[in-house]
Parts: C-alpha cells; structure tokens; sequence
C-alpha cells in the first residue's frame, strides 16, 4: 500500500527539468498511443474480425463503416493522443508544483471516499463536457473543429478519440481544471482514464453492449452505444458523455431513443 502513497511513484522525475518534461512526454505519448491501439484493437477484433454469432442482433448500423473511414479515424486519435498527453504533463507539473487538490494518503479522506471522487469527478466532467459539446455544436465551431468528428457518420471504435486538435484542447483540459477543485488520489484518476476510454470506444463501437430491455433501465442513465449513435446520425441531440440525465434536464435527448434502442433487438439477425 505504502507503494501508492509515494509521489514518486507516479513521477519519479522533476518535470520543471524541460530535459526531463521531454522525455516524460515522449513516453507517455507512446503509451496513450499503445493503450488506444490495445483497447479499441481488442474491441474491433472481437466486434469486427471475428465477430461471434451472438453479438450480430447487437450491431446497430445496417453496415458497418470501412476501411477508409477507421483509417481516418485512427489519424486523428493519434493527432489527439498529442493533446493528451499535454494534459496529463500539466497536470502532473502542477501536481508537483502543489496546485492540484490530488493527495496521496489514502487516510486524508478515507478508502470510503475514493469510490465518490469517481462519481463525483465523472458528474462534473460531464456537465463539462455536455456545456462544451454543446458549443462545438455551434455553426461557427462546428464547420471549423467538429465536423472532424462528424465525419464518421458511422464511426467505428478507432473513432473514440477522433478529434480536430482545437476539440482535442478542450476535451485534454478537463481533468487538469477539475483537479484543481476537487480531491482525488491518482490511483482513482488512472482508473478514471481507463473507464473514459472504454466509454469512448463502446459509445463509438456500433454494438449495443447493454442488455436487452435496457432502455428503460441502465440505458435511461448512461449513455450506450444507440444513445451515442442518435447523436452522430441527428446531430441536435444526446451530447453527453456518460450519463443521459443532462440531455433530459435541458431537452436535447432524442425522443426516439426508447423506440431505437428496442429495434437493435428487434431486427433480423445482420
């Protein structure tokens, strides 16, 4: 336990050295890189290549995207892992510098807090999100950065980071700002990273993950794979992140989403 409780651990380096902060960037650009390629990887194999029988009743376009368009998508993944990794070195740097509310003492807020930083951090960075979303959304923003991420009118689970560089810098922001305010222990912010990208590639992956019937259950609250889809096919509607209740709170969820979410299960096997 001790092992988690010591900076070094997580920066074992000064980050105000630029020798050092070069480095750093170099490898942690390398492993965002490596992480996006092993988990959306794992999920296009499994989903794509070799597709097991059960999983084609879940396949929610009538044809799945093709090589050019996951091609592109994968570019600007790449282009955004760039921003990423900025993120993380800022927040680092300044968790060093002692600007963030990140502590390392498990006992300065209790093991029964870190599971409610998560819900927490992940309540905030969705209404975040949502409010810039929405912005992008904006005619302005939208022909200039988000239409990157629109091309995929069909996207595939490379699609779960496909952004213009100006949407990468505002969606990489988020967490250094939000450490500024609230508390949180960094073995609970690389989980955090880890749940966001599995909620990137699933929303993005063109199955529906939750169980049939969900659409009154799990699916009123998170947002699924068809949730995510409306969002890419209408473009005026669902812009949340993980959760659905900001759409509803400012009536932007797509009326249909019940009724959509059930035909998934209804149609013939694809």
């Amino acid at each position: 336990m001790e092992h988690f409780e010591k900076f070094e651990s997580y920066i074992p380096f000064d980050l105000t050295d630029p020798k050092n902060f070069m480095i750093a960037c170099a490898v942690l650009f390398g492993i965002i890189v490596f992480r996006y390629f092993l988990m959306a990887g794992a999920f296009w194999l499994t989903f794509y290549r070799f597709r097991p029988l059960r999983f084609n009743q879940r396949q929610i376009y009538a044809k799945l995207p093709d090589t050019k368009i996951q091609l592109y998508e994968i570019k600007w993944s790449v282009v955004t892992g760039i921003f990423f990794t900025l993120s993380a070195m800022v927040m680092g740097l300044m968790w060093q510098m002692g600007w963030t509310k990140i502590y390392l003492n498990f006992n300065e807020y209790g093991f029964w807090y870190l599971i409610p930083s998560l819900l927490i951090l992940s309540l905030v960075h969705d209404f975040y999100f949502y409010g810039t979303h929405r912005f992008l959304h904006h005619s302005w923003a939208y022909k200039r950065f988000h239409s990157v991420h629109h091309n995929s009118l069909t996207p595939s689970p490379w699609a779960s980071f496909s952004f213009h560089p100006v949407e990468g810098l505002i969606q990489a922001a988020a967490l250094p700002l939000l450490v500024l305010f609230i508390p949180l222990h960094p073995v609970m912010i690389l989980i955090y990273l880890t749940f966001m990208t599995l909620s990137g590639i699933t929303n993005h992956l063109g199955f529906e993950i939750l169980p049939k019937g969900s659409e009154s259950g799990l699916g009123k609250w998170l947002v699924s794979g068809v949730h995510h889809t409306q969002h890419h096919r209408y473009y005026r509607y669902n812009y949340g992140l993980f959760y659905t209740f900001w759409d509803r709170i400012f009536k932007t969820e797509h009326p249909k989403f019940p009724e959509e979410f059930r035909q998934v299960f209804e149609k013939k096997s694809v």
